[in-house]
């Protein structure tokens, strides 16, 4: 029998994110370099994507580089080259006054692209603000800025990002100037960067045609802004997120990964809600979790399938303001891929879309990984519960 193909020979293009996909500020994710030449080696392209607008891509391929992971320059998209898309790139560009607020990765695009960069004295010519990340940032820049927004220029951003992390804690990101700016100004900006679509579309013409998936480790801004655009998606637990914020999920990604090593193994099953055709399949798989002689309404209940067999399932019901979960449970050659969690996570998201915020589940070991706690002393015993952010 052949092997099954890798989650990743179905697709043309891959689009990552990079810091807690790729690297993990100057670490390399260890499964990353042998993963993504696997990746390669089957005819898939990739492309790099960063929020950050600070370092040319150049730069960003080097770092990439170093730590082990191939990558040329054109395939490495930041937000300063979304931030030249969204202003009509070289043709809407060439010529056009640019006040920059902002480092030398944003500068760098804008003024290849032909913009003409301006000082800050000279705000009045200005007819773009543009604004990104500035560990530089002065109270000129910012005046400058606002006085040139207030005056009529197109107000900018390269992302919405209003931290940044470093070693040593959370720094301001273009999001809180970009805040300052609009406080000041009362004009929202024009965002290039993720989950706005100028990044993804920028990495989509990079690429070439699709299908796409975007792997990335944050829900708010790689996933949602790929499933806009109708691009499979891919959350990874190397970074951001954590198993324990995975019930906080207001759409479930597409595949559920713990590094991108998951780019090469078979794709998990589907997870869909169940059909009529399912239910003796659900009630074989949950029949040691469930009250005898339960049914369980399809409705409210979910199955993971491979091809035409059924080989996970969970379901639950409304109990007042609490939904009871039954299960997951899911056979023995799909355990240890992330399934039962990829099956409680799309619970907790259909849960929370009927409008509940509390959920409970049977303790089954894995639910403390997810946030599940005891109720308390007055809660049943073996039963875990979580609030849903």
């Amino acid at each position: 029998m052949p092997e099954p193909a890798a989650l990743a020979a179905g697709y043309r293009g891959i689009v990552l994110d990079l810091d807690g996909v790729v690297y993990l500020g100057d670490e390399v994710v260890p499964a990353a370099p042998a993963a993504l030449e696997g990746v390669r080696g089957l005819g898939v392209r990739l492309a790099f994507v960063t929020n950050n607008s600070f370092r040319p891509s150049q730069r960003v391929a080097e770092k990439l580089g170093r730590l082990g992971v191939k990558a040329a320059v054109e395939e490495v998209l930041t937000s300063a080259n979304a931030t030249v898309r969204l202003l009509g790139g070289e043709d809407g560009l060439d010529g056009t006054k640019v006040l920059v607020v902002g480092g030398p990765g944003l500068r760098q695009a804008l003024e290849d692209a032909g913009a003409r960069l301006l000082d800050a004295a000279a705000w009045r010519e200005a007819e773009v603000v543009a604004v990104g990340f500035d560990p530089d940032l002065t109270y000129d820049r910012v005046r400058a800025a606002a006085l040139a927004i207030r005056a009529g220029a197109r107000f900018v951003g390269s992302n919405p990002d209003t931290t940044l992390p470093t070693p040593e804690g959370f720094w301001p990101g273009a999001g809180a100037t970009l805040a300052m700016l609009r406080a000041a100004t009362g004009v929202p900006p024009e965002v290039a960067g993720k989950p706005e679509r100028a990044l993804f579309e920028t990495a989509a013409a990079a690429i070439g045609p699709g299908p796409y998936l975007m792997v990335g480790d944050r829900a708010d801004t790689d996933l949602d802004g790929a499933h806009r655009l109708g691009w499979a998606t891919a959350l990874v637990l190397s970074g951001v997120v954590t198993a324990a914020d995975l019930p906080d999920l207001t759409v479930a990604p597409d595949h559920l990964l713990a590094d991108v090593g998951g780019l090469l193994d078979p794709p998990g099953p589907v997870i869909r809600r169940a059909a009529p055709a399912d239910a003796q399949a659900v009630a074989t798989l949950l029949a040691d979790r469930q009250e005898p002689q339960a049914t369980h309404d399809p409705a409210t209940t979910l199955v993971a399938t491979d091809g035409a067999r059924v080989v996970g399932a969970v379901a639950w019901r409304r109990r007042g303001e609490l939904a009871v979960i039954t299960g997951p449970v899911v056979e023995g050659r799909w355990r240890d891929r992330l399934v039962g969690t990829r099956l409680l996570v799309a619970a907790c998201v259909a849960a929370r879309g009927a409008g509940l915020r509390r959920v409970a589940a049977p303790g089954h070991g894995f639910l403390a990984r997810l946030g599940f706690r005891p109720p308390g002393p007055e809660g049943p015993d073996g039963v875990l519960v979580r609030d849903l952010v």
